[in-house]
């Protein structure tokens, strides 16, 4: 796409968006977050925008407003290891983020705050302008766990997140458990 039509779609988006974001009082959105969003839906306007409600959507949803990560219990969630976005890339360019399931234990940790460490950390890894442009690979890897790792209400919501606001290009589940065969 050359970059007179994206500038375009960008303003235009921009301008519907803070539209919305003057009726309800919150801060405009800036050019780089508009054009995150653009990137996911390779610049369909329309298609942006709505990706922009659902991601909106789904953030008030879980409760998730205001992320500060240098704070209590976010901070060691996102230092748990659960959730790690890899310093290599696959072979088309995708960032590559993993969840490991053994290091999830439902009984010690809140699933809300498992949520707000994966809008983090996802968030953070759409900042690269190198993964808007060629995605992300998401693993959720169950190599090692067991039954007391799994929660299938997170699971759900963590492959539901990946629709937000990126161009996911692939998901993996390596070692699913027999026990865990389930549609989502």
């Amino acid at each position: 796409m050359n970059q007179m039509l994206c500038y375009e779609a960008t303003k235009q988006f921009l301008e519907e968006i803070n539209k919305w974001t003057v009726q309800y009082n919150v801060s405009p959105l800036s050019w780089n977050v508009a054009v995150k969003f653009l990137m996911a839906r390779k610049f369909d306007v329309l298609r942006a925008i709505e990706l922009f409600h659902s991601y909106r959507e789904t953030r008030r949803k879980e409760g998730i407003v205001k992320l500060k990560p240098h704070e209590e219990p976010l901070r060691s969630e996102i230092l748990s290891g659960k959730f790690t976005i890899l310093n290599v890339r696959d072979p088309t360019g995708a960032s590559i983020a993993l969840f490991t399931a053994r290091l999830h234990h439902p009984h010690k940790s809140v699933q809300h705050v498992v949520l707000q460490a994966l809008f983090y950390l996802l968030d953070r890894a759409v900042d690269s302008f190198e993964t808007q442009r060629n995605g992300l690979v998401f693993i959720y890897d169950m190599c090692g766990s067991n039954y007391a790792n799994f929660e299938l209400d997170l699971g759900k919501k963590v492959l539901n997140l990946l629709k937000l606001p990126f161009s996911s290009t692939d998901w993996r589940i390596p070692s699913t458990p027999l026990w865990r065969i389930y549609s989502i």
